[in-house]
């Protein structure tokens, strides 16, 4: 013999690959589907999360500009520092220079997220006067000017028109545009002369035209909310009536002429994604991330260079400017993000771990259907002398160009579908590749093994194995579930995945496919025992369906592996991805009505009082709750300690349990007793968290506010879950998660107004019931909001009237209702791209379960069919052949069913910690596992139609290889 250890040579291994094509296209096809969903994964992934960063950038600048710069732009000068004002047409380039200094400045994800900066600057308030001009409160008018270089595509001139250039520099009325609001409450109209008045001297003004914002929620009126409409603010002398005036930037050129040495300046920065952007993947959030909080040094740096001192201001054209002064937002928004996209980065994982050993299930099934039926041509083989490697070798070499075809073609695929993104790592397809290939040589191995088996004496077994009776079934068993035990423990001992890790967890991923083998163990272990069961039923009763069926099913169980190895895990992915999602949406509308309270909140500045009973006569509002907040650190009596962060609440007890009986809260404050009077300089009683009460049983306290101090006493322990009361939801997520001290009564009264802190209003449809969607629509929102706009909370915010509300400074007004925080809730990519991930692996899982058990049906199918064929001939009817052929894959149907539903529901008891889902919710605490039991009946449903499909596939593909009928001579077997 010639060639391989007796094999017979290349001729012969030829011509059994020709033989062998059908397991051959099956590999090849399961490697070309791993090979795509490989490669395309990360780049579909970064696409949606790309998509999903801008969606909550835009929503984020609906409250203003995520990044804005500050600074006092001085008049222009000479070298001798003599003024050389005024040079008409320098301002408007100069403040495109600094802000465009300052975009151009930045680099990476950052320069490409800066789409567009817009600048605007405003001179110091003056004295307005004139004949007819209103002086309210009986004094003069307060009125700056201010010029924004893109008010034109921002308001609508409805009389006059827009300001343009005086016609002398020093002499010439100033043009003014002012809103309809500020020329009623200032007595003007369009072509009244005013006189300005203020440290530099007066000038002559003249107003030309009124204007109204074209969207009263942009970043202009946010940030010069006095332009559309006045303000009366508080002085010891009384109040002044505060207003802006648009004007040309030649306006203010000429008041530089006339002695401004000084103007503010802000520039905005507008900031996307484009969809074909970086900015969603793992290097470009962290890029990005880092790029915000290093913008105010290359801010710096851009305008002033590496030298910044305050005795030689920076140069901006023909004026300078001192050091801007950032303030981002961005930073903290994409910090968030990069943590959401973490988890979702190594929930993902699972699903892709689980896809890859299910598409290797198939191949194996593959592999066995080949050996098998080429079981007569290799038992000749071995009996001319072929060592089961050379006959090993040679299967592996008839794969290795098969799958090497199927991962060229998944890359073709991959490519034009990835589009300008680039493809992912390719270890994870050239690992499933290489499993792939080398299943035929396992099977031909494992075929030789049983073979040897079979064919000799039995040996005394030795060493461990004569001591404890193990067969090598059992060793691998045994491995199996320890293996699985050690990665449980080790991935619960090691806890949830570090915030801001991008990268794919490797454990996590690996740790559930090593559960879902382990399962199969256990479900091959058990199978048995109820089809036993079973079959003892069906001998009491008459009918042979039933009887043969589960005979021929308990005689084949052994063969039911490879379909369960494919099946349970299929399942298992399904069934977990439906609980990851359930509890994910379930978990986000929870925090959407803790956010919320009740069926909206008004949410307004802890120095400003919420107009409660301007609110409590809002059409459909059948309650009001006042909620006061705070954050204050505590000095502990007994032995120094300090307590920082620590959230403050206070309620009303008495009006929280009539708007929410079953409140917690309530209860126990109710039974605290917290409602009796306090003297002056009294210590504050309040209820504490469990952690805090604990270590301070009875602890009195100085408490620091910022601007108060006050005494604090801890009388009792808040029942579990405080946190998550709803009624003091929106005010419990304004001071964190840290300590937390609940004053009721009188004491809450005295909690102290803290700068940038909030209070809040929590509104109810219906008292005595949550919060709902329905109670929600039932509130006027218009009305709501006019009268929160109409507030002195807003007012003293910054953003009164139609300019939105919105803040300048310090904390903000904001108002919720639940129907837009449900809205909200439903609209997350990242939510989206993980359900789609968990969903594609399971539709891919169970068509590759398909593929398992169709050839699972194959390698028995000639069995099968004379079995038949025998019963037949003893008069069995083609109905009743059919009912066999279904109860025989009954079982390993219930088998799938009942250990794929189990595995996927006690995984996250199993993973424990590590499968951390508050990074999707953020809410109170972590949320409860909720299932989508619609999706996993669907899925087991899905895999109870898949199955008999897959008999009547087969039965089509082998119905010429078996007989109808046996001849003479012939047995069943």
């Amino acid at each position: 013999m010639s060639g391989l250890g007796g094999f017979g040579g290349w001729r012969p291994a030829l011509r059994e690959a020709r033989t062998g094509w059908p397991v051959l296209v099956v590999l090849a096809v399961v490697s070309a589907v791993l090979t795509v969903v490989s490669l395309l994964w990360p780049p579909v992934f970064d696409g949606l999360s790309t998509k999903e960063l801008n969606r909550r950038l835009a929503a984020a600048q609906v409250d203003g500009p995520l990044v804005t710069a500050r600074a006092t732009v001085h008049a222009p000068r000479n070298f001798y520092g003599q003024s050389t004002a005024p040079q008409f047409g320098s301002l408007d380039s100069d403040l495109s220079r600094v802000g465009e200094g300052m975009r151009q400045g930045s680099s990476g994800e950052l320069a490409h997220t800066l789409v567009r900066v817009s600048g605007w600057a405003q001179s110091d308030g003056m004295d307005l006067s004139g004949a007819g001009v209103a002086r309210p409160h009986g004094r003069a008018g307060s009125v700056s000017l201010a010029y924004a270089q893109d008010a034109a595509d921002r308001v609508r001139w409805v009389a006059g028109r827009a300001p343009g250039q005086p016609d002398g520099a020093k002499q010439a009325p100033i043009e003014l545009g002012m809103s309809r609001k500020g020329l009623e409450q200032f007595g003007l109209e369009v072509g009244r002369r005013v006189q300005l008045s203020g440290q530099t001297g007066a000038t002559e003004a003249v107003v030309v035209g009124e204007f109204e914002p074209l969207d009263g929620a942009d970043d202009l009126w946010r940030e010069l909310p006095l332009l559309n409409e006045p303000l009366d603010a508080a002085v010891p002398e009384g109040y002044i009536r505060y207003g802006q005036a648009l004007v040309a930037p030649a306006g203010l050129e000429a008041m530089e002429a006339r002695g401004s040495l000084s103007l503010s300046a802000t520039w905005a920065f507008g900031v996307a994604q484009q969809p074909w952007g970086d900015g969603g993947t793992a290097a470009g959030v962290r890029e990005l991330a880092s790029g915000a909080k290093g913008f105010k040094r290359s801010a710096v740096d851009r305008v002033c260079g590496e030298i910044v001192s305050d005795a030689a201001p920076c140069s901006a054209g023909v004026r300078t400017v001192t050091p801007p002064q950032v303030q981002e937002r961005l930073s903290a928004l994409v910090d968030r993000f990069a943590e959401q996209r973490a988890r979702t980065v190594s929930l993902q994982s699972f699903a892709l771990a689980g896809l890859l050993a299910i598409g290797v299930s198939t191949a194996v099934a593959a592999a066995r259907l080949g050996a098998r039926r080429r079981e007569g041509v290799l038992a000749l083989q071995r009996a001319r002398g072929a060592g089961e490697p050379a006959l090993a070798a040679v299967r592996l070499l008839e794969a290795v160009p098969a799958v090497l075809v199927g991962v060229l073609a998944g890359r073709a695929v991959s490519g034009p579908l990835a589009g300008e993104r680039s493809l992912g790592t390719w270890w994870p397809a050239v690992a499933a590749a290489v499993l792939v290939a080398g299943a035929p040589a396992a099977a031909v191995w494992w075929q030789g093994r049983a073979v040897r088996r079979a064919g000799r004496e039995p040996v005394q077994r030795r060493g461990v194995k004569r001591a404890l009776g193990l067969s090598g079934r059992l060793v691998l068993e045994g491995a199996v579930l320890m293996l699985a035990a050690m990665g449980v423990l080790q991935l619960r001992l090691r806890g949830a995945l570090a915030p801001g890790t991008a990268d794919p967890d490797p454990q996590l991923a690996l740790v559930p496919v090593v559960l879902g083998l382990a399962a199969v163990v256990v479900v091959l272990r058990v199978y048995p025992v109820p089809l036993r069961v079973l079959t003892g039923w069906a001998r009491r009763r008459r009918g042979t369906v039933a009887l043969v069926g589960l005979s021929q099913a308990g005689r084949r169980s052994a063969a039911a592996a490879t379909a369960l190895l494919v099946l349970v895990p299929a399942l298992a992915c399904a069934v977990f991805g439906a609980l990851v999602s359930g509890t994910v949406r379930h978990g986000r509308v929870e925090a959407a009505q803790w956010r919320t309270g009740g069926d909206a909140v008004v949410l307004g500045p802890s120095q400003r009082p919420l107009p409660l009973e301007e609110l409590a006569k809002v059409p459909g509002v059948g309650g009001v709750l006042p909620v006061r907040g705070g954050v204050a650190v505590l000095t502990a009596d007994e032995d120094g300690s300090v307590v920082k962060g620590v959230g403050l609440v206070g309620v009303d007890q008495a009006a929280l349990a009539r708007l929410e009986p079953g409140s917690p809260v309530a209860a126990a404050l109710g039974a605290a007793g917290l409602s009796a009077p306090l003297v002056a300089g009294a210590e504050l009683p309040a209820l504490a968290d469990a952690r805090t009460a604990a270590r301070f049983p009875d602890g009195s306290f100085d408490a620091d506010a910022g601007a108060s101090r006050f005494r604090v006493r801890i009388v009792g322990v808040l029942p579990a879950g405080a946190d998550r009361d709803r009624a003091i939801g929106p005010v419990v997520g304004e001071v964190g998660g840290g300590p937390l001290l609940v004053f009721g009564g009188p004491g809450a009264e005295r909690l102290p107004r803290q700068t940038g802190q909030r209070n809040a209003a929590v509104l109810f449809a219906e008292p005595g019931r949550a919060g709902s969607p329905a109670g929600a629509q039932r509130i006027d929102g218009a009305r709501l909001r006019s009268v929160v706009a109409a507030s002195a909370a807003t007012a003293g915010a910054g953003g009164a009237g139609a300019a939105g509300g919105a803040v300048l400074r310090g904390a903000s007004v904001e108002v919720r209702d639940l129907a837009g925080q449900l809205r909200e809730s439903a609209d997350d990519g990242l939510v989206s791209a993980l359900e789609l991930a968990f969903r594609s692996a399971a539709a891919i899982g169970l068509l590759l379960g398909l593929a398992a058990v169709v050839l699972e049906l194959l390698l028995g199918s000639a069995e099968r069919g004379r079995m038949l064929a025998y019963l037949r001939t003893l008069g069995l009817g083609a109905r009743a052949a059919a009912g066999v052929q279904l109860v025989q894959l009954l079982p390993v149907m219930a088998a799938a069913v009942i250990g794929g539903t189990l595995l996927g529901l006690g995984l996250p008891w199993l993973l424990g910690p590590a499968l951390d889902l508050r990074a999707f919710t953020s809410g109170p605490g972590v949320p409860a596992f909720a299932p989508d039991w619609a999706a996993i009946a669907v899925a087991a449903l899905a895999l109870l139609v898949l199955v008999p499909c897959a008999a009547a596939l087969e039965g089509v593909a082998g119905r010429r290889r078996v007989p109808q009928l046996l001849r003479l001579g012939e047995g069943a077997q």
